[in-house]
């Protein structure tokens, strides 16, 4: 079964383009292409795939400066939390570049938690309460 992670800020006013440089920037740092290559090539490692942002043209919403989705790694026991804690990483770094937005991050239909004291998504299992 394949599992993804969705991701998308809203905010009034658009990326700047400081904003959209350290995104790429960003984007090129969390980087799996070497593995997604590996793993092509020779079947060892995760099944990758590269972190998508859908062109915003299209969008019905304009407030949405930010969106896209991920599929997540699921070859392995431990493929599918690898990808969530990698891509969350990623998302906190843009997260944090990108002030004054609201953001929505899921993993298919589980929203993800932001921790303002630590400046990253919580990815603790829910509490029984």
């Amino acid at each position: 079964m394949t599992m993804s992670i969705y991701y998308s800020a809203k905010r009034k006013e658009s990326l700047t383009d400081v904003e959209r440089d350290l995104i790429k920037k960003l984007i090129s740092e969390y980087s799996v292409q070497q593995e997604i290559e590996k793993f092509n090539s020779t079947g060892e490692g995760y099944n990758w795939t590269g972190f998508d942002v859908y062109d915003l043209k299209d969008s019905s919403d304009p407030d949405i400066i930010f969106e896209g989705s991920t599929q997540l790694p699921d070859n392995m026991d431990d493929a599918i939390w690898e990808g969530v804690q990698h891509w969350t990483a990623l998302l906190s770094q843009i997260r944090c570049t990108v002030l004054n937005a609201e953001w929505y991050v899921a993993v298919e239909d589980h929203v993800l938690k932001w921790d303002e004291e630590y400046l990253e998504y919580d990815l603790s299992p829910p509490s029984a309460e």
